[in-house]
């Protein structure tokens, strides 16, 4: 799972941590044999010995890219993958709570009062990393996204 994260890291981008410049249009759900050849074989290698669950085909700051989920090594992964080379846009994978740097799991427990049941993921987008969190708030599961100081973004 490391490995796929230093992988990752190489790029910038990723479907969950859009935002800040980061529109998406539409997407439309694909197949492995559909990506472009560049984007498959990038896929192939990033979730070798794992399970891909759905690729979906989008617009994103006006290119196309690939919005790839898996599992890989007992770990939820996603990926976005630019369709014309292959380059890896953005990362996001699951982490352990415990994983998260200090100053993001102090924000999270004063965001929603415990760290019971919360789902953590670690992002690279734009040649900066964010955090994930999932968990219930007010009766509802919510997700907010922190930056490694803990601030809200």
């Amino acid at each position: 799972m490391i490995l796929l994260l230093a992988i990752g890291l190489a790029g910038a981008g990723c479907s969950s941590f859009k935002g800040k410049g980061g529109e998406k249009e539409g997407g439309t759900r694909v197949s492995l044999s559909q990506l472009s050849p560049p984007a498959r074989a990038v896929v192939q290698k990033l979730t070798a010995g794992g399970e891909i669950e759905k690729i979906d085909r989008e617009i994103e700051k006006g290119k196309p890219i690939y919005d790839v989920e898996a599992t890989v090594g007992g770990k939820h992964v996603e990926y976005t993958i630019a369709e014309a080379d292959g380059a890896i846009l953005g990362t996001e994978t699951s982490v352990e709570f415990s994983q998260l740097p200090e100053p993001v799991r102090a924000a999270a427990q004063r965001y929603f009062g415990s760290t019971s049941g919360l789902k953590a993921s670690k992002g690279f987008e734009d040649g900066k990393i964010s955090y994930e969190i999932e968990g219930a708030k007010n009766g509802k599961t919510v997700e907010v996204t922190f930056d490694p100081n803990g601030k809200r973004q």
